[in-house]
């Protein structure tokens, strides 16, 4: 009788304790997720603010690959695109944390999808100059060779791109250039004498 009552309490205290550590295991990321949805006025994982974007494209957006990894082993709808025809990964590559980046592509993302306006993750890389997510997304297999509908490539935006900040160099080297021999000037009349602005010690004869 006495090994009946020890070994059926035991047994039912290991079934009930199961399901209560895998709950436990489970609370910290689902935790977090709840935390990360409300501080950015997310209702749920499938939920939208503003221009259609998803929880996912923010978080990819912000390079926070633990909430990524944790919104898509929620349910996250990977696939979602905003009302500019992009999905997640366009996000991950806007901000450039290589994470995200690996882990969508991963999760089934089109590498070469085109949004609203044919432009791919790629010519947006090269286009704001983001060589190292460049690389990336073609060490990947994103193709170089499509084009925008203005005609151009990646690499033609990535060229565009430099060039607009060597022109925009040779500007502010030449601003720079006027504003030294503008003070150059400025000291020059100041210390040659009976100029407007020279002061006369106290000493002087007047």
């Amino acid at each position: 009788m006495s090994l009946v009552t020890d070994t059926v309490p035991h047994e039912s205290a290991s079934r009930s304790d199961t399901p209560r550590a895998d709950a436990d295991r489970q609370t910290p990321a689902c935790s977090a997720v709840a935390k990360w949805l409300s501080a950015h006025d997310f209702p749920d994982t499938q939920s939208r603010s503003i221009h259609g974007m998803t929880p996912l494209m923010l978080a990819a957006l912000h390079g926070e690959d633990h909430i990524v990894a944790a919104l898509l082993d929620e349910g996250a709808c990977v696939g979602a695109l905003d009302d500019g025809g992009n999905h997640a990964l366009w996000y991950a590559c806007l901000g450039g944390a290589p994470a995200p980046i690996l882990r969508l592509i991963g999760a089934g993302l089109d590498i070469d999808h085109a949004n609203g306006n044919d432009i791919t993750c790629l010519m947006q890389a090269a286009a704001s100059g983001r060589v190292e997510v460049m690389w990336l997304l073609m060490s990947l297999g994103a193709s170089d060779s499509l084009v925008a509908p203005d005609g151009r490539n990646a690499f033609d935006m990535a060229a565009d791109f430099g060039l607009q900040l060597f022109l925009t160099v040779g500007q502010l080297r030449e601003a720079k250039r006027g504003s030294l021999r503008a003070a150059d000037r400025h000291s020059a009349e100041l210390t040659q004498p009976g100029t407007a602005g020279s002061v006369l010690p106290d000493s002087a004869p007047r």
